[in-house]
């Protein structure tokens, strides 16, 4: 079988991918998988490292409004468009499974172009509108809320998936989570990251958190901070000394390949509300102190969070609210009590769903009949 994943910008959509591609491996190691992405986006770094191959198409997205903007936006794609229909006719998919992202258009619309059945994943409750207008070429949409299902009136098919997460994120056990991390059992083990690009204002207020947090002399907290910001806030951590004057320990870090390690580690994660991170996060079952990004599209993020707090599964905090103190305080009345952390895990895990990249494997294998 010859399946080829077109996908990539974020995290969000490549992680999804990335969970399929492996579990179809594992089916049959002999199954061919290419990928599709750009060369700025993560991909062309996670697609690799994964052990997949990985080609490159230019891609751009559409303004929003009115501009002159748009027509080299067009240019763009279309060269992709003409890229992909040459690899697609070299590597001859049996299907074509798009996950989101700007080179998600041209390679859809390539695959539609050329006959191949399309598979499309979408990760939000709020879909985007590339997804919403590739939909009319796909033998089937995979939704991961419910709630996006009157976006897709126009496919063929449309079935609730979930959003795949990769097994290593809830097969791992905290034990050897902690044993690759380098943390002893008895550490209060706190991660703070924003997404796969990182998330500033989070970052800055884990900083203004860390002197009163670190004073448990047991905490370890782990900050990623994306690699954009890393350098500016390694030397404000220096600047202030918080490492060398506290009693717990902070770790700085601009990007983990290992998450999965790091969310078997964690006692409590802090974090944005995007799909794949919430995913993971109820899939493993973690107390989670969520601030959504309020710059996405219809503060779907807001929407997301909020269905995790009203189950208990986790603390919203909105960004304008956010401050160091705040969250040091959220922070230290979850490491207080125990009860409350061991019932949003228990919260956490009735929404997480494990199956998600089973049940698109099943409609790959369908789709190739």
């Amino acid at each position: 079988m010859r399946v080829l994943f077109a996908g990539g910008g974020t995290g969000g959509h490549i992680y999804p991918a990335l969970a399929v591609a492996q579990l179809l491996m594992e089916r049959d190691p002999n199954t061919k998988v290419l990928f599709v992405g750009t060369k700025t986006g993560l991909e062309h770094d996670l697609v690799p490292k994964a052990g997949f191959k990985l080609e490159i198409v230019p891609a751009a997205g559409l303004k929003r409004r009115l501009t002159l903007a748009n027509l080299s936006v067009l240019t763009t794609n279309i060269q992709g468009f003409v890229r992909a229909v040459n690899i697609l006719r070299r590597f001859r998919p049996q299907v074509v499974v798009g996950t989101g992202g700007y080179v998600a258009v041209p390679v859809v619309m390539a695959a539609a172009w050329l006959h191949i059945p399309i598979l499309l994943h979408e990760q939000n409750a709020l879909p985007g509108l590339a997804n919403r207008w590739l939909s009319r070429f796909a033998a089937c949409v995979a939704i991961s809320y419910d709630q996006a299902a009157p976006y897709f009136t126009r496919a063929r098919q449309v079935i609730v998936s979930g959003n795949p997460v990769r097994a290593g994120v809830w097969q791992k056990s905290r034990e050897e989570g902690r044993r690759n991390m380098g943390r002893s059992e008895d550490a209060r083990v706190v991660l703070v990251f924003g997404g796969s690009r990182g998330a500033r204002p989070i970052t800055e207020a884990a900083l203004a958190a860390a002197p009163r947090l670190l004073a448990d002399q047991q905490l370890v907290l782990l900050v990623v901070t994306g690699t954009t910001d890393f350098a500016t806030i390694e030397e404000k951590v220096c600047r202030l000394g918080i490492q060398a004057c506290q009693a717990g320990k902070m770790l700085i870090r601009p990007y983990l390949y290992n998450m999965e390690d790091a969310l078997a580690a964690a006692d409590v994660v802090v974090t944005r509300a995007g799909a794949t991170t919430l995913a993971e996060i109820t899939a493993r079952g973690i107390p989670a102190v969520l601030i959504p990004s309020p710059y996405v599209t219809a503060n779907h993020q807001e929407h997301n969070a909020r269905a995790l707090a009203e189950r208990g599964a986790a603390v919203m905090i909105r960004q304008q609210e956010l401050t160091g103190e705040l969250l040091a305080e959220t922070i230290q009345q979850l490491l207080a009590d125990p009860k409350r952390r061991a019932a949003m895990v228990a919260a956490a895990r009735t929404l997480g769903r494990r199956d998600a990249a089973q049940v698109l494997v099943q409609q790959i294998l369908r789709l190739t009949k």
